[in-house]
């Protein structure tokens, strides 16, 4: 004969013997991290990380068309035409003392460098869609090099560039803040698929 089952009956915290321990598993209790109870980080993109997306993607197409015209601009009053030519007229008449190539290439590299500045905040907003620490870490380094060069534009008097530095040193903030890591961050693994 076995013996009878013995009922130990419920431990000091209303649970049963077979449920102590760190990884009770209750209503309100969670499993170790990685495995099926544990508590898992939402797939929802923050509403911080999604702001910074958008304002991306709108600086980005805004650099790409401002560039672009500036560029086409710029050729058209470095070659041999009549906008050229009407182009270097309204440079003499302007009273400035620079020449109108000079104009055309200070046009060139401006408009080159948002052209790049589009592409480039274009191409990250696109990848904000991925839960990486590498594309966290390369849209704050980028925010951060705009912003520099903000920086330096508006100390040369350049005071239009003050609100896009506003906006750069905002987006640097709301990429850094801990709920934007965290959905970036470490993703934990799965023990039964491995992923």
């Amino acid at each position: 004969m076995y013996p009878p089952e013995q009922s130990y009956g419920p431990v000091p915290g209303g649970q049963g013997p077979y449920q102590q321990g760190p990884y009770q598993q209750g209503p309100y209790q969670q499993g170790p991290p990685g495995f099926p109870g544990a508590p898992q980080q939402s797939d929802k993109m923050p509403g911080t990380a999604i702001t910074v997306r958008v304002l991306m993607f709108i600086g980005g197409v805004s650099g790409l068309i401002f560039g672009g015209l500036l560029l086409v601009v710029a050729l058209l009053a470095g070659g041999d035409n009549e906008f050229s030519q009407g182009f270097a007229e309204g440079v003499q008449t302007s009273g400035t003392y620079v020449s109108p190539g000079e104009v055309a290439i200070v046009m060139a590299i401006m408009g080159g460098i948002m052209f790049l500045y589009g592409l480039v905040s274009t191409a990250l907003a696109s990848f904000l869609g991925r839960r990486s620490a590498v594309v966290l870490w390369m849209t704050v380094v980028f925010q951060a090099l705009a912003a520099l060069s903000l920086v330096f534009g508006v100390a040369t008097g350049g005071f239009l560039g003050v609100l896009p530095l506003l906006f750069a040193v905002g987006m640097i903030v709301l990429m850094v803040l801990p709920v934007t890591r965290a959905y970036y961050g470490p993703q934990p693994v799965n023990p039964y698929t491995g992923y």
